[in-house]
């Protein structure tokens, strides 16, 4: 056995609290991703290789806001939601951080 393999229990746990699942529906088709906690959304999908729509990368045009249909996030910086859009689950996904373990969102229906 090598111990360079070997994993640090407490390690791996500390891994696995860092990721959150994301179900995603896009363009009428819904897909589900890991989300690192601190990665914008927006770069969790890009890299997951889903075309998310965006421009400004941050929080400025509004053209990355979904709904957010079950879960918590924080925006780092909101420029263009409103009170009452954020009420009604609108989000940024550039500036988009995950609060909670599991996330949906949805960005044909808001």
């Amino acid at each position: 056995m090598n111990l360079n393999e070997e994993t640090n229990p407490a390690e791996a746990q500390n891994e696995q609290s860092n990721i959150v699942e994301v179900r995603l529906t896009l363009n009428g088709e819904t897909k589900y991703i890991q989300w690192k906690k601190q990665t914008p959304l927006l770069d969790a999908m890009l890299n997951a290789g889903i075309d998310a729509p965006h421009s400004c990368c941050r929080g400025t045009c509004g053209t990355c806001v979904c709904k957010l249909e079950e879960g918590e996030v924080r925006l780092k910086r909101n420029f263009v939601l409103s009170e009452a859009h954020i009420q009604q689950g609108l989000i940024l996904a550039c500036v988009a951080v995950p609060i909670s373990a599991s996330i949906k969102i949805n960005y044909d229906k808001f």
